[in-house]
């Protein structure tokens, strides 16, 4: 696969598509009447997050990171741990573009014909080279915001501010659960992009992640307020994809938002199984050319096991699982590279003199 690095407008163009994944689907934050708060809540806390991923993804290919930290056999099996979760979480965004598309009744190609549609420009997405990838984000990304900013403008008559009251009135369950919610759909996940394009990325792309990071859930803060002002707090839960009927309030809207839905999705799936497919190429490189077929066929093989349909107890257990393995994996990769830095700096130390 061609290394050619990305720029840094193109990384935030990448990493807010990727974040953006799902955006029409519901999930536990989207049916919280507060839920647009939690959003801002997880915009902060992008910055301690994707300063971590990037703290242990620079200047490392995807499959080197655990590897180089914790050795060839803890980091070697947590990176094959990361990597079945990327293909699972990337059959899951097959799983709710094709439900998506059905339920809605937006084409004739049935659930499985809009999956095969999907699939096929994951695949032109994994195929291509960095470089490709980051000009087709660089056109998608306007298109995508515009119609989003548009769709929430022509449905500001439809709001009604006071239904975003009383706040923060929800449950501590109910809370917990929107925030576990939020952050395996769209927080956490974020280490496969970054971990992705580390090896490639120019030296100063910090800012440019953090902003996608911020951004992105600023987005779906607004999208949040849109579904509580105009649907109310009695309504959200009724639909299992809210923001598609929050957007239905006005007309055209709809075909908006299922627009950037149907823009930015290949790029959630796409994004997870190009980590997948780096920490392969890292193993085994002359067998590059057959893994974007093999990890697309994998995805949607999984996109029938998606844990959207497990009952909310274990969906909520298994996604604070989740929130806690991608952060601990950066986290202890990181601490052991700061334990291993200060010991050499150490050793220099002790061995300076007799060198004099």
């Amino acid at each position: 696969m061609n290394r050619e690095s990305v720029t840094a407008r193109q990384i935030f163009f990448l990493l807010f598509l990727f974040l953006l994944g799902n955006l029409v689907t519901g999930n536990e934050v989207r049916s919280l009447q507060n839920g647009w708060l939690i959003y801002l809540l997880m915009g902060l806390l992008t910055i301690p997050v994707y300063v971590l991923y990037m703290k242990v993804s620079q200047q490392r290919c995807a499959g080197a990171i655990f590897v180089s930290s914790l050795g060839p056999k803890v980091g070697g099996a947590l990176t094959v741990v990361y990597c079945l979760l990327a293909v699972s979480m990337a059959g899951d965004a097959i799983r709710q573009f094709a439900d998506f598309i059905a339920i809605n009744d937006l084409n004739d190609a049935g659930a499985w014909g809009n999956a095969l549609l999907l699939t096929l420009v994951i695949f032109f997405l994994l195929a291509c080279n960095l470089r490709s990838l980051g000009k087709t984000a660089w056109g998608i990304f306007p298109l995508t915001a515009a119609f989003l900013l548009l769709s929430l403008g022509l449905t500001i008559t439809k709001m009604d501010l006071r239904r975003l009251l009383p706040i923060l009135q929800e449950s501590n369950d109910l809370l917990i659960r929107g925030g576990i919610g939020g952050a395996v759909s769209e927080l956490v996940p974020a280490f496969f992009p970054i971990a992705a394009l580390g090896g490639s990325a120019p030296k100063k792309w910090e800012k440019s992640v953090l902003w996608a990071g911020v951004s992105a859930c600023l987005m779906l803060s607004l999208l949040n307020l849109r579904i509580t002002a105009v649907l109310g707090a009695a309504m959200m839960e009724m639909f299992r994809f809210p923001s598609f009927a929050a957007a239905n309030a006005m007309q055209h809207s709809e075909i908006l938002i299922s627009s950037a839905f149907v823009f930015s999705q290949p790029f959630r799936a796409a994004l997870c199984l190009r980590y997948v497919q780096e920490c392969l190429i890292y193993w085994k490189p002359r067998w590059k050319q057959w893994y974007a077929p093999v990890l697309v066929l994998l995805s949607v093989a999984n996109a029938s096991l998606s844990w959207n349909t497990q009952h909310r107890r274990w969906r909520t257990s298994g996604g604070a699982v989740v929130v806690i393995l991608l952060l601990v994996g950066p986290a202890a990769a990181v601490i052991v590279d700061l334990v291993k830095k200060k010991r050499r700096a150490k050793a220099a130390n002790i061995t300076s003199p007799s060198d004099a």
